[in-house]
């Protein structure tokens, strides 16, 4: 989506700019090296998610569809799987040709890179509504909250889903400047992300509402300036073959290409699958506030109280404080008020809100926190970065302003240690509001990727290792896995041998979604802990495999 000149090139996009530009942007530049070089040298850190294992096959049945000429049609047939674009997985399916890792490394590489991909765009976001600082905070802000980088090594659709909204959320600012007749390179910018946002997930229809909305909220204030009715018409008319028009004839193809699904009826298809995941059949329960609830019955606060509590604690507060920010602008400035800053922010503040309050308005099916809507992240990322860019302006003229760097460095070496301390496990972070990872435990979910299985299996394997010795790979092991298989048996030693009857399986690996780990009596061998905190345990069951023999013997002689 972007090279090393499409980064430099940023530089001279025609943003505000300020005060030590150079800096900020050096320092981001330097910024974007440092997450790509943790990329490269964690990705293998990360296990297994949920998810991974079907989008793997769905990009192999994509990419067989395409090579069999059309022919090959098990993409259609793949689970719900046909309902998503294919972008991702189809790429990964042909990374994993030429790579030289296995399947899921060059996967969680791929993955990582994207959502590099989206902290640049994140950072340009920035940039083209406050300048350098702003965008240079936007990055950074975006990068240290794990939400967002713990799930960008492994999370196959959300992370790429955002990463597609927030480059096309970085044109649609950009064009506001260039109304009502946008030059058609941006437009086709803007459609291309768009496209690949669609070539995901069906969620990016959004952004042609967001564009259809900042379209008429333009008319609307072009009108109210000239105090003429025509004015309305002729803009809204001007908006709508000008720049809608060319925003869905670029995107619509470019989501085809990687939605086979949508290929076959490319209007009636893709508002099916949007109605499908509106309210999405899922017959399990979710936790939140200690409680279980059926996802198809959740308390209105589920949503926005996890991505409350997801958040960093600086960031926020400043999310919080800043529609009051903004009512303080528009009030003090009153008409004076610019028209592009206006319907930036208010399309920026738009884009944040509304999907959450829309999500919660026709009580979507949700689970696992809030993981769908890693979108809205860097958008947020990027309204507070401009909050905080504003507030170190204020501070830098009084006298004790120049405490405030070293302060924020502060805040950011605690938090970053806490990172630290969660790797490779980050997106289980909650936020000092709730007490930590620790304070969370038992209220809110941790671990339900499956992220920790890998190192439960290593530490397995070491236990084992130790107990046998030499001999070790003369026996075999069966292993029980509570949840999502492949998160375990993809790193099983030869001698490991899967089992679904939990029952009879010698070992068994759970982690604590739904009380997993208290399903089964056994010896606790190992415990996958961050903070604290447990996340997942892997259980010796030989001991109770033999009292069950023993007893189900005793039985047998007591009857004869």
């Amino acid at each position: 989506m972007i090279g090393a000149r499409g980064i430099a090139g940023g530089l001279a996009d025609g943003t505000r700019s300020g005060a030590g530009a150079p800096l900020w942007d050096r320092l981001a530049f330097a910024l974007f090296v440092a997450a790509a070089a943790l990329v490269i040298f964690t990705f293998t850190d990360y296990g297994i998610t949920w998810d991974e294992d079907v989008h793997r096959w769905y990009g192999i049945f994509v990419l067989d569809y395409y090579l069999s000429f059309f022919r090959d049609l098990r993409a259609f047939h793949w689970g719900d799987l046909y309902n998503y674009g294919a972008a991702f997985d189809l790429a990964a399916a042909l990374l994993d040709w030429v790579s030289p890792f296995g399947t899921y490394e060059t996967r969680h590489l791929l993955n990582g890179g994207v959502g590099v991909i989206g902290i640049v765009g994140t950072w340009k976001l920035g940039r083209a509504l406050m300048g350098p600082r702003a965008g240079f905070l936007a990055a950074l802000f975006l990068l240290l909250t794990p939400n967002y980088y713990g799930q960008m090594f492994n999370n196959p659709k959300d992370v790429p889903f955002a990463v597609g909204m927030v480059w096309a959320m970085y044109y649609l600012m950009r064009i506001v400047p260039e109304l009502p007749r946008p030059r058609f390179r941006l437009m086709a910018k803007l459609g291309i992300a768009t496209g690949l946002a669609l070539g995901v997930r069906v969620g990016g229809l959004l952004l042609f509402g967001y564009l259809g909305l900042l379209l008429l909220l333009f008319a609307l204030w072009r009108a109210l300036e000239t105090r003429r009715l025509s004015i309305l018409f002729a803009a809204a008319w001007t908006g709508l073959w000008r720049v809608l028009l060319p925003a869905v004839v670029v995107a619509y193809p470019v989501m085809l290409l990687f939605w086979p699904w949508a290929q076959q009826a490319p209007f009636t298809h893709p508002l099916q699958t949007l109605a499908y995941f509106s309210h999405e059949i899922f017959p399990f329960r979710t936790l939140f506030a200690g409680r279980y609830f059926p996802a198809t019955d959740l308390p209105w606060a589920y949503l926005p109280t996890y991505i409350a509590l997801a958040l960093p604690e600086l960031i926020l507060v400043l999310l919080l404080a800043s529609p009051f920010a903004a009512l303080a602008v528009a009030w003090r400035r009153g008409r004076a008020l610019e028209r592009t800053p206006a319907l930036q922010y208010f399309i920026l503040g738009f884009a944040i809100v509304f999907p959450v309050a829309y999500a919660v308005a026709i009580k979507a099916v949700l689970f696992n926190g809030m993981r769908h809507f890693i979108f809205v992240l860097p958008p947020i990322a990027a309204l507070t970065a401009v909050l905080a860019d504003r507030a170190l302006d204020r501070l830098e003229r009084v006298p004790i302003g120049h405490y405030a760097y070293g302060a924020l460095a502060l805040y950011g070496l605690f938090h970053v240690a806490i990172m630290a301390r969660l790797h490779p496990d980050e997106y289980v972070y909650y936020n000092g509001f709730i007490g930590g990872v620790e304070g969370a435990t038992g209220l809110f979910n941790l671990d339900y990727w499956a992220n920790s299985y890998a190192e439960a299996v290593g530490a397995l394997e070491d236990y084992l290792r130790g107990e046998y010795g030499a001999d070790f790979m003369n026996h075999d092991f069966t292993v029980a896995v509570c949840g999502p298989p492949v998160s375990a048996a993809y790193y099983f030693p030869s001698n490991f041998i899967y089992t679904w009857n939990h029952d009879e399986a010698e070992f068994f690996i759970a982690f604590t979604k739904d009380d997993c780990e208290k399903s089964l009596p056994g010896k606790v061998i190992y415990r996958v802990e961050r903070m604290g905190t447990l996340l997942s345990e892997v259980i010796d069951r030989r001991d109770a495999l033999a009292q069950k023999a023993r007893a189900g013997a005793q039985l047998l002689a007591g009857g004869r």
